[in-house]
């Protein structure tokens, strides 16, 4: 897992802050995350300013599963393009 990525064990989620030099390098990523989102049927909470976005990734059972953690991966991986 990445060190933008923190499990919550207690609340079975996943949550990362993710910063951006600019408004419009910060909508470029959310589009990209809403395609990532949409592929894999998942839909985080996603919070975002003029140079940020926080996500949550909840857990669709008792566990986090291999998908969400897939899923935060994605969306790491997109970050660093």
């Amino acid at each position: 897992m990445s060190e933008s990525w923190r499990e919550n064990k207690n609340s079975t989620t996943l949550e990362a802050k993710f910063l951006f030099e600019n408004y419009t390098a910060l909508r470029d990523f959310l589009d990209d995350v809403a395609s990532i989102t949409e592929d894999a049927n998942l839909y985080p909470n996603i919070s975002f300013g003029r140079d940020f976005a926080s996500l949550i990734i909840y857990a669709a059972g008792d566990n986090l599963s291999a998908d969400e953690y897939k899923l935060a991966e994605d969306i790491q991986r997109v970050y660093k393009k």
